[in-house]
């Protein structure tokens, strides 16, 4: 199996958007992709259920829309920890581990795991997305959400996984302002400056524009490649 964490340079980088444009795109290549949300904060009640508009998105364009992808929904739009603990819930990272290894996800590949918020949203007192990584040994891709300040976000993103020596699959574009001064120049001092595989750009409210090139690492046609991933 392909697996990857999806993470964002901040909570409005549009990291659910990219995640379903990157499941359309590799069901379009006849790729059976799933994406969870184990955590989701923020959600609104319905008829006595709570629900998450990020997770409803994904499981529209899941390969199984009927699987049940996320484990931890909190009303409160808050760090998951904050809501956690409003809710008296303890998260773990090896139990949100354990919720994303269900025997159930096994057969999906690419399977993504979309975080909440960026790298360092504290999952409890003391743990963080960073410890799920770790934990998990799962690859990350980065979403970088164009616009002013990104490029500073973007590679602090990139040297934290570098110095808690986590694999970056590499980074998308999601172009989330429309008039953004200068845009070509900014992905190029990405480019440029991360040492990361750009592996392609989401245009404003549009569809994912793969790097033909790099998106291939992904799902590596070798039946017996994990991508270094147990």
């Amino acid at each position: 199996m392909n697996k990857y964490f999806i993470t964002g340079t901040d909570t409005d980088c549009g990291k659910t958007y990219v995640t379903c444009q990157m499941l359309d795109y590799f069901r379009s290549k006849n790729k059976k992709a799933l994406a969870l949300k184990p955590i989701a904060s923020g959600c609104k009640e319905n008829q006595g259920i709570l629900e998450n508009e990020d997770v409803l998105n994904l499981q529209r364009y899941n390969y199984d829309s009927s699987c049940a992808i996320n484990g931890w929904k909190f009303a409160p739009p808050i760090s998951p920890h904050l809501a956690a603990k409003a809710s008296n819930i303890s998260l773990t990272a090896a139990e949100i581990a354990a919720f994303c290894s269900q025997k159930q996800f096994a057969n999906f590949d690419p399977l993504f795991i979309e975080g909440a918020g960026g790298l360092m949203v504290p999952l409890n007192d003391e743990e963080t997305w960073i410890d799920f990584v770790q934990l998990t040994k799962t690859p990350v891709i980065i979403v970088v959400g164009m616009k002013l300040g990104c490029i500073n976000h973007a590679l602090l993103t990139a040297e934290s996984l570098k110095y808690n020596q986590i694999k970056a699959a590499g980074w998308i574009a999601n172009c989330i302002d429309k008039n953004m001064l200068s845009l070509g120049d900014n992905i190029s001092t990405l480019i440029n400056k991360m040492h990361i595989p750009l592996l392609g750009t989401v245009p404003f409210q549009g569809k994912f524009k793969p790097n033909s090139f790099e998106i291939n690492s992904l799902t590596p046609e070798n039946p017996g490649s994990n991508n270094g991933i147990k």
